[in-house]
């Protein structure tokens, strides 16, 4: 019986842990490499499949597929890029494929799966950059996440429970 119960408790276990989105699961990339290391050593890393990603901050097409220009923000268990006050840079990722602009629009959150190819020179506003390359082998765009005000019924009346009420529960 006992086998039979921590038989149960793993399987939920394993359930519930983080996993990337199926697009980005199948293809093997390296997840640990940074920004900041292929600029430091780029030789190294040319050709490795990495899996990066962030915020858009620009989107155009070409003849030759789409070009995705991307913050870069450390990406969570689950493949999705974790806002930070700081950045290391910006990268570029380009898609065989068309994708629309008007929906990998500038603020969205996107994972990638690519190869690193080298450096791309372009500009950010005015100013020079060198944007590290990558061919992608798939791209996960994520979900827009809203965030709807609400007032929460409770015993404070009209101006709502405090949020520790709902987090925590009542004291009593």
């Amino acid at each position: 019986m006992r086998r039979f119960v921590l038989g149960i408790v793993i399987l939920f276990l394993l359930a519930g842990c983080a996993t990337l989105p199926k697009p980005l699961r199948d293809i093997p990339a390296e997840k640990h490499i940074s920004l900041a290391q292929i600029k430091n050593n780029p030789s190294r890393y040319t050709d490795v499949v990495l899996l990066w990603g962030g915020r858009i901050t620009n989107c155009s097409n070409a003849q030759d597929g789409t070009y995705i220009e991307i913050l870069y923000l450390p990406l969570d268990n689950e493949g999705y890029p974790q806002e930070k006050d700081v950045s290391e840079g910006r990268f570029v990722v380009k898609s065989k494929n068309f994708l629309d602009c008007a929906i990998y629009s500038k603020g969205r959150y996107l994972t990638a799966v690519g190869q690193f190819k080298g450096f791309l020179e372009g500009k950010i506003d005015e100013m020079p950059y060198s944007f590290p390359f990558l061919e992608a082998k798939a791209i996960y765009l994520w979900k827009k996440r809203y965030y709807y005000p609400y007032i929460r019924p409770s015993i404070w009346f009209w101006y709502g429970s405090p949020r520790w009420w709902f987090e925590y529960g009542p004291w009593w």
